[in-house]
This record gives C-alpha cells, sequence and structure tokens, in this order.
C-alpha cells in the first residue's frame, strides 16, 4: 500500500485572479455564516447571512441588509475584524473569508441591491427606520471546489481505492485580495 506523502499546497490566487475565483465560485452559494467577536479575545458569535448582489460583479466586497438594532451590529461596532464561511453541498464548494465589517448608510447602494424577499424581515421594506446595510471587505480566504459534485468525489475515491495512491478530488486554495 502506498504511503501519503506531504503534497506542498498551491501558492496563493491575488488580486484579480483571486477576485475572478471569487467570482467563479460565488454563484453557488445563497447564505453566509456571518462570525463577529462580541468583544476582541472571546468566542465567536456566527449567525446565518443572505448574500444579496450580483455575485458576479464581485470586486472584494459582499453586502448584507440587517436590523440596526440586532447583536450583530453592536459586534461589528466593537470589533469590526469578522469572518464568512460559505457552504454549499450541492455544489461541492466552500468558501472561508476573513475581512472587516462595517455599517453603511447608503440609501443608493440599498435601492441597488433590494429585493422583495426582504419584506420577511422588514415588511416595510426600504422604508423601515431600522434597515441598514451590512458590507464585508475581504481581506483573504480559502476555497475548495469538487467540480462535478458527488460524482467527482466518488470517482476520486475509487481511484484511491483502487491505486493505493490519494486521489484528487478537487481544486483547494487560498486567496489575498
Amino acid at each position: 500500500m502506498a504511503t501519503p506523502t506531504s503534497v506542498a499546497p498551491p501558492p496563493p490566487l491575488a488580486g484579480e485572479d483571486a477576485v475572478a475565483k471569487v467570482r467563479e465560485l460565488l454563484p453557488a452559494f445563497r447564505s453566509a455564516m456571518l462570525v463577529t467577536y462580541p468583544i476582541e479575545g472571546t468566542d465567536p458569535h456566527a449567525r446565518p447571512m443572505g448574500l444579496v448582489g450580483d455575485p458576479t460583479t464581485f470586486g472584494g466586497a459582499l453586502f448584507f441588509f440587517s436590523d440596526d438594532r440586532s447583536r450583530k451590529i453592536e459586534e461589528i461596532a466593537r470589533h469590526p475584524r469578522a469572518s464568512l464561511v460559505l457552504q454549499s453541498d450541492d455544489a461541492s464548494r466552500y468558501l472561508h473569508f476573513t475581512g472587516r465589517a462595517v455599517v453603511v448608510e447608503d440609501r443608493t447602494r440599498m435601492r441597488e441591491l433590494y429585493t422583495p424577499l426582504l419584506r420577511t424581515w422588514f415588511p416595510e421594506g426600504l422604508d423601515d427606520p431600522h434597515l441598514t446595510l451590512i458590507r464585508f471587505d475581504v481581506d483573504r480566504g480559502e476555497f475548495w471546489d469538487s467540480p462535478g459534485g458527488m460524482l467527482q468525489v466518488l470517482a476520486a475515491f475509487t481511484s484511491a481505492v483502487v491505486t493505493g495512491a490519494p486521489a484528487k478530488g478537487g481544486e483547494q486554495g487560498t486567496l489575498e485580495l
């Protein structure tokens, strides 16, 4: 039986290459877990957030609507360093971003990103006085992508069993924006 060997990670994707990779991966995701820190050095607090906007226009920032009275808004004000975790089992794609979250009062941007689905949480729509926007500026990230989904994973599994050597089940890498 073959002995597993250490595999050197690929070099990080940077600049426009990183942005292009994120644009390729983002359409598989509808939501993300936003991870904030109540006070620097304390345990993280995570919650699901719906992604808004066209993922193919990603330029380094992601946006989320929120209630300005929520705990996450307080946490962001105290400690803006945050993370996003995105998972799409259907597409076998996964992303983890680190960066900075800020609350922005940009009515023009809110109108651009608003969808009627938001009335679920904000029945007054854009007229809701507590509706605000969070901008998450990505610094760096990691991605895992298995094009072909479960069929690709099963093929990699079969190859590993038959050959006794690790198979490549997809692509993994780091991003620096």
